[in-house]
């Protein structure tokens, strides 16, 4: 005769291998975030020196790693102990910090789509000094801390009384929230609506930059093209010109040449003297036309880092604009499935198929693919990045 402990068993039993296919995957991603972020930290603050647009990459990836190290063990603890979690303190403590880190790291990218918007649609307006963006750091890291702490108190065990196979089964389940009280309705809508007002915030300031850097794109392509049509038509004249003007001087030298031999015997002048004279004029020649070969040069010079800075700007915006979008719909699904699972009364894990509780532990686990995804977008992306990792490789197989 089974017993309530044996049913318990059993419920564990039945989404065992949708529980152990998550752990293996949120270790394997633990392992890969871990790399891709140490990675990304040693090559900021160590081998790329001046970074610039770059500035708020090192402080992501730094908080990406916290949350490789404090995620997991929330995922695991309640894979393994989904309806018999064991400590009240471990629920409330990894609670905190699940909210805490992943909301750092979307209010970073925030401020990122801030500062952007300020580069390239108010070019000429207010810029963000180091200073600057150091405080918003340390603001977005105190407003993550303060939203986040009341749920070292409100999170805990919740123990139920479920039915499973005909049966009353106990089971303890870790939430964010064991009352339902006004106050933890209110304060759980208050998280809700600060993250929905990152995620919009977040896209509606970065809609503007990417149309900016669109339209400058098209701008600077139809001008390239002009400049080169300009270049071939300018070069054919210039060809058609000389050819014509090459048969005229050549008999007009021969004829010259005539007259200054007949001029210098009438006047006895040395045949020396106008050589002399002849080299001089030509290298005063020469050197006018290296004075221009040399303005020409620099006035190339200037274009091409003009073009080198606005191509890194645009490469930059991109790879924020990717980083955005990963955000965006990696925090979705999980906040989709929180407000389902706290404002549907009737919601219980237990009625649930082995199916369905795969895809609710995948999509609900979505905000943890955010941290690992960055590092793989900084190398497609940052040139000077990927450039520093292959020389480190190159030096490491020489």
């Amino acid at each position: 005769m089974y017993n309530d402990t044996d049913y318990q068993e059993l419920l564990q039993r039945r989404y065992f291998n949708s529980y152990l296919s998550s752990t293996m995957f949120i270790v394997l991603c633990a392992l890969i975030g871990i790399t891709g972020n140490s990675v990304i930290i040693f090559f900021y603050f160590f081998r790329i020196k001046e970074r610039g647009e770059r500035y708020f990459i090192p402080l992501l990836a730094i908080i990406d790693l916290v949350a490789c190290f404090t995620s997991p063990p929330f995922y695991i603890m309640d894979n393994t102990f989904f309806f018999n979690y064991p400590s009240d303190t471990a629920c409330r403590i990894l609670s905190f910090l699940q909210t805490c880190v992943p909301g750092a790291s979307a209010h970073i990218l925030l401020v990122i789509s801030i500062q952007r918007y300020l580069l390239v649609c108010k070019p000429f307006g207010p810029k963000m000094t180091l200073n600057l963006k150091r405080v918003f750091f340390g603001v977005v890291c105190g407003i993550s801390v303060a939203y986040s702490a009341p749920l070292l108190w409100t999170a805990g065990v919740l123990e139920s009384i479920e039915v499973f196979m005909d049966h009353n089964v106990t089971t303890k389940i870790c939430k964010f929230s064991v009352d339902s009280s006004p106050t933890i309705t209110v304060y759980f809508g208050f998280l809700t609506l600060i993250m929905l007002a990152n995620i919009f915030i977040t896209a509606g300031l970065y809609i503007p930059v990417l149309k900016r850097v669109r339209r400058s794109f098209l701008e600077r392509s139809r001008k390239t093209e002009a400049y080169r049509e300009e270049i071939m038509e300018s070069s054919c004249a210039t060809q058609t010109t000389e050819a014509e003007n090459g048969f005229v001087d050549s008999t007009n030298n021969v004829k010259d040449s005539k007259v200054i031999q007949l001029n210098e015997r009438k006047l006895n002048i040395p045949t020396n003297n106008c050589q002399d004279t002849v080299r001089k004029s030509s290298n005063n020649i020469s050197k006018i036309g290296v004075e221009t070969n040399v303005g020409d040069r620099k006035s190339t010079a200037n274009k091409k880092s003009s073009t080198k800075m606005a191509s890194v700007q645009r490469r930059v915006t991109w790879m924020f604009f990717v980083i955005i979008l990963v955000y965006i719909f990696s925090y979705i699904p999980p906040l989709v499935i929180l407000i389902l699972v706290y404002t549907n009364e009737d919601f219980s894990f237990v009625n649930l198929s082995q199916a369905q509780t795969l895809a609710l532990l995948y999509f609900a686990r979505f905000v943890f693919l955010n941290q690992i995804i960055n590092p793989f977008i900084y190398g497609y992306f940052d040139t000077k990045f990927r450039n520093k990792i292959c020389i480190c490789f190159k030096r490491g197989y020489a």
